[in-house]
């Protein structure tokens, strides 16, 4: 039992493996996919805003870079449409009243008319003096912006600036000088430091060769440039600016320690860079990863109290089973096991009991009535509760018996082996036809066979026709037997009947260990020696059969004779089936 206890404990243990496992991958494999999927989707939201605000903050200080560019522009325009005369004095005074422009300087080009005015104006006239200006100023008011150079940017003592060179050139594409605009650095960033970003997350702009021009972390103002201190993050966002426009890069981590995101100006070779911490931005789904873990750890424990609870219930009951099964084994079949539930399990153990049951009512069938007797006339006698307790009753019944004529000289010529196939032959068609017909075998005397036929609860005379209708059949069926006997080269036999009615004790005969259905009383001693009269071929019934039976069969032949036991002289009938 020990055995059985560690076995049961061993499938236990399996299932709860086998179950509780799946489980748990499968809340793991989910949470994990949620976790990065949502922080995926965090991710990419951070990156999309990070790109709108550097793109913005990039058309802030392009917008303000260039208003000295717009405003040539609109000067010149004005100026062709108004025929109205403007000299370098004029535009270089306009300029220097912007806003944010520290200076505003013009240098005419080598060559140029300016140029050549300064060499010979000592030597001019007044007249040639006012000439010479008003053709300069032509040719001033009818110049365009060839180029503009890239601002550079100058730290000294005037604080941070930006110097952008316009050249400008004539309506022949001859170059006429430059201008050299001076503008204060925090000006350009005037409207950016207004952004909320720039206070609360550390940003800084820095040129096409990652110099740092400006940046909010007073960390690093001993700093000269981008990924000077060999940090990984830094080396990325410099090998993703070489052949990107805009982006975002993380560092190593989970959630990172940072990401950035960086927008080159269009029309400036200035890079912005904006720092983040990474669990601020991840914040929300590093606490999503803390409770879905919390969670996920809860919901297996829930799991495996449910799972270890119907467990072991159905460990239980399979070990009822198991002992069950044992007790049965040893012909112990007792109370059925109660069914507690209406799944498998409970499927299982009602079929078990079907199965107990079963066996029972077949060994019962067995002790009780004995082998031959046909299953479903047993159960017959089964729902009769007396007929299945020890001891009888007395009451009319019919017997028959039948015997093979000459088998003792005919087991004398023959073997042991073909004897035995013989009879196994003959037996098997015999048993069959009396099962059909309700006979009650009590047992083979040799190649005898000894058949009643309990009335139960219908009339004698049916029973009588019953028992004679048994005897028709297995005379008929002899052809058939024979023929298989042949096929086998073996003798044919021949089979006298007789039958007969009277007063017998019907019930079980034996102990509690092994009992037997059957008869006994002089009326199967008369049956006997009935049969002990029978020819080949025949069936002889006694005046007592004749009575029940008379109007269905036909008589052949009687005769008075005494027999023994009896001690009087009875009549004896060879009978065959009625023609027509």
């Amino acid at each position: 039992m020990d055995v059985t206890r560690f076995r049961f404990k061993t499938l236990q243990a399996r299932l709860l493996v086998l179950l509780l496992i799946p489980v748990v991958v499968i809340l793991l494999v989910g949470g994990v996919a949620s976790f990065w999927y949502a922080r995926g989707i965090m991710l990419d939201q951070w990156n999309e805003s990070a790109v709108v605000k550097l793109q913005r903050a990039a058309h802030y200080i392009e917008m303000r870079l260039l208003k000295p560019v717009d405003l040539l522009n609109a000067l010149f325009q004005a100026s062709e449409r108004t025929a109205a005369i403007v000299s370098p004095e004029q535009v270089t005074g306009f300029l220097q009243v912007m806003e944010g422009v520290v200076s505003a300087e013009y240098a005419p080009a080598a060559g140029s008319q300016q140029s050549f005015k300064e060499k010979v104006m000592p030597g001019m006239g007044h007249m040639d003096r006012m000439n010479a200006d008003m053709q300069q100023g032509m040719r001033f008011f009818r110049s365009k912006i060839a180029s503009v150079s890239g601002p550079s940017y100058q730290a000294g003592r005037d604080g941070q600036t930006v110097t952008m060179r316009i050249t400008l050139s004539g309506p022949s594409g001859e170059i006429l000088g430059h201008l050299a605009i001076r503008m204060q650095f925090d000006y350009l960033l005037k409207d950016i430091l207004a952004l909320g970003w720039w206070q609360s997350d550390m940003a800084c702009i820095v040129d096409e060769t990652g110099t740092y021009m400006a940046h909010t972390n007073m960390a690093m103002t001993d700093r000269r440039s981008l990924g000077g201190s060999d940090d990984p993050l830094e080396q990325a966002i410099l090998k993703n600016m070489d052949s990107q426009s805009f982006g975002t890069v993380a560092s190593q981590g989970h959630p990172p320690d940072q990401v950035a995101g960086f927008y080159k100006l269009d029309q400036v070779p200035w890079t912005i860079i904006m720092f983040a911490d990474g669990e601020k931005i991840l914040g929300p789904i590093v606490t999503y990863r803390n409770v879905l873990a919390l969670g996920i750890f809860v919901l297996a424990v829930l799991v495996l109290i449910l799972i270890r609870f119907h467990m072991c219930r159905m460990v239980g009951q399979i070990q009822q089973l198991s002992t069950k099964a044992e007790e049965v084994a040893d012909g112990d079949y007792g109370a059925p096991i109660p069914v507690e539930s209406r799944d498998e399990i409970g499927q299982l153990v009602e079929s078990f009991n079907d199965m107990v049951k079963g066996l029972e009512e077949r060994d019962h069938i067995r002790n009780s009535f004995g082998r031959y007797v046909d299953p479903e006339f047993a159960r017959t006698l089964m729902n009769r509760p007396e007929e299945g307790q020890l001891g009888g009753s007395r009451r009319e019944a019919v017997m028959l018996m039948s015997d093979i004529r000459g088998f003792t000289r005919l087991s004398e010529n023959l073997g042991p082996e073909l004897i035995v196939a013989l009879l196994n032959r003959y037996f098997s068609h015999m048993i069959e036809i009396i099962q059909n017909h309700h006979g009650i075998i009590v047992d083979f005397y040799g190649d005898a066979i000894l058949v009643f036929f309990d009335p139960l609860d219908e009339p004698l005379q049916d029973t009588a026709w019953r028992a004679v209708r048994c005897a028709f059949a297995m005379q008929e069926k002899m052809p058939g037997v024979n023929r298989e006997l042949q096929e086998q080269n073996l003798p044919d036999l021949a089979m006298g009947i007789g039958i007969h009615s009277g007063q017998v004790v019907v019930g079980n005969i034996g102990s509690r260990t092994r009992a037997k259905y059957g008869v006994v009383g002089p009326a199967v001693n008369v049956t006997s020696r009935i049969q002990a009269r029978a020819e080949k071929g025949q069936i002889i019934v006694s005046e007592s059969v004749l009575e029940k039976v008379k109007h269905r069969v036909a008589v052949i032949d009687s005769a008075e004779v005494d027999l023994k036991g009896v001690d009087h002289a009875v009549t004896l009938y060879v009978i065959t089936p009625e023609s027509g």
